[in-house]
């Protein structure tokens, strides 16, 4: 029978193993027992998508009242967010309008989106400076107008090539408009009014340039007359008082001084000089070598005195001579009088209505045939823009044909073209007033009418392409938001939120 214990002593090098004393064995047990537990992050936290990681750091400094309510359960659940859409688990759509955030547009917040095509922040409170959005390479639509943005034009906007829509709109911007501006060359819409930007305006000659406003600013200087900035009228550079050049009608004109420098232009004056008793010498002393002119000085003064009351008395003499005369004329001829004065303010009266009267028929002449923009909107496009546009037609309804209109391969718009048979018990001052008062509407789930045409029985209602479709497909077909159809949205979407 083999001897374990023989056997252990021998492998052991021949001595037995210690035996643990109790003591070491309960301090072990309460130590083990009673002391609080490390603790290691969760694993899930390290695996969140860079996506979701900016997101949601975003959120922590500009929704500081919380009306964002992320809540990450599964590992794509950020595609599913208010305001997030996703192409193969990549945020292309960050759309937060309207949304009343409150705070700041941390920086490097939303810099893990390099997948992002449109990035809009339209009418919140957010506040601060515009962060480094260089990062954002693939960005085509940008929308930061209507918060309270301060500092300068950012200048890692310039860097953003693929940019189309540019809107920093109603901000507190302040500085001048950076020359670069012009390598955005593929913009066509560019809003920079109301905020408080200087110095001089760029010369932009982008070609696809359709809506351009920097109204509302400290601009100064003459406008370049490029062929781009040319193609606006002068509401796009309204109330900047020190603007001028070709573009608006307002000649630039330098004023030199009306008194030139005393060094350049007229001797050193001297200051008078103070004499002992402190009282200013004015006039220097007279010479010695005059005093003998005096009294003939003095006698021809007096002649002259008495020569200019003389011509006084006699000028007032005849003056009182003619005036009885007048009155009696007067007397005589008051009734004709009275009778041509009522004559000429009736024919001043009928002059006025008349003028009122052209007054309103040139006016609707220039609505006729021609469109109109309505609630502020600027004129960026013209007729005949629109009749070149390539259309596709999107529905019919019960009021008529809706068409999609792509203006010269940039601007997307949607036509409603209304049917004549229905719409001519309506007159086309009431259609007018009717276009007016819903043109003025503006509201987050309502699309804003941004223009009207009427002419001969031919009306037209513009306003702004809704890449999603009508509620009806929504409901009926399910098929319309599927990956693809979000790729082309995010390429092609425009946002109307740049009024």
């Amino acid at each position: 029978m083999v001897n374990w214990e023989t056997k252990a002593t021998a492998q052991t090098g021949g001595t037995m193993p210690q035996i643990i004393p109790v003591p070491f064995l309960l301090l072990f047990f309460f130590l083990t027992c009673f002391s609080e537990p490390i603790t290691y992050p969760p694993q899930t936290n390290l695996m969140l998508p860079s996506d979701a990681v900016s997101i949601l750091s975003f959120k922590s400094k500009a929704d500081l009242h919380n009306k964002l309510l992320y809540v990450l359960n599964e590992r794509f659940d950020y595609c599913q967010w208010r305001g997030v859409n996703c192409i193969q688990g990549r945020v292309v759509r960050f759309l937060l309008p309207n949304f009343g955030l409150f705070g700041t547009f941390p920086a490097n917040s939303l810099s893990r989106l390099d997948q992002l095509r449109v990035l809009s922040l339209h009418n919140n409170s957010l506040s601060g400076p515009i962060p480094d959005l260089s990062s954002l390479y693939n960005l085509k639509s940008l929308f930061l107008g209507r918060n309270h943005f301060s500092g300068t034009f950012p200048s890692s906007i310039l860097f953003l090539h693929r940019l189309t829509s540019l809107d920093l709109s109603y901000n507190d911007l302040t500085g001048p408009l950076p020359v670069n501006l012009t390598a955005l060359d593929r913009l066509n819409i560019l809003h920079l009014e109301w905020n408080r930007f200087n110095g001089t305006v760029p010369p932009l000659n982008q070609p696809f340039l359709l809506i351009f406003n920097v109204s509302g600013n400290n601009l100064t200087g003459k406008i370049p007359a490029t062929p781009t900035l040319s193609k606006f009228n002068t509401t796009a550079f309204s109330l900047n008082p020190h603007l001028c050049g070709k573009i608006i009608n307002k000649a630039c004109t330098t004023r030199a001084p009306i008194f030139g420098s005393s060094s350049a232009s007229s001797p050193a004056v001297q200051r008078p000089k103070a004499n002992s008793g402190g009282i200013v010498a004015l006039l220097p002393p007279p010479s010695p070598k005059k005093k003998h002119q005096r009294p003939g000085m003095v006698l021809g003064f007096t002649v002259g005195i008495a020569l200019i009351i003389f011509s006084v008395l006699l000028a007032l003499a005849v003056v009182k001579k003619q005036g009885g005369k007048k009155r009696v004329e007067s007397k005589e001829t008051k009734p004709t009088t009275v009778s041509s004065e009522a004559t000429s303010s009736k024919t001043q009266v009928e002059g006025v209505s008349e003028r009122k009267s052209v007054i309103n028929e040139i006016q609707k002449l220039k609505k006729s045939g021609n469109l109109v923009f309505v609630g502020g909107e600027v004129e960026g496009y013209s007729l005949e823009q629109l009749m070149r546009a390539s259309a596709e037609l999107l529905g019919r309804g019960s009021m008529g044909i809706t068409y999609k209109a792509v203006i010269d391969g940039q601007l997307i718009l949607t036509v409603k073209r209304l049917d004549a048979g229905k719409t001519a018990v309506t007159s086309g001052e009431v259609f007018e007033q009717h276009m007016d008062a819903v043109g003025a509407l503006r509201h987050p789930n309502l699309v804003p009418v941004r223009a009207y045409f009427q002419a001969k029985g031919e009306r037209l209602v513009i306003y702004d392409y809704q890449p999603n479709g009508s509620v009806s497909n929504l409901v009926h077909d399910a098929r319309l938001m599927n990956e693809q159809v979000q790729d082309q949205l995010g390429q092609s979407h425009f946002i109307g939120h740049h009024v």
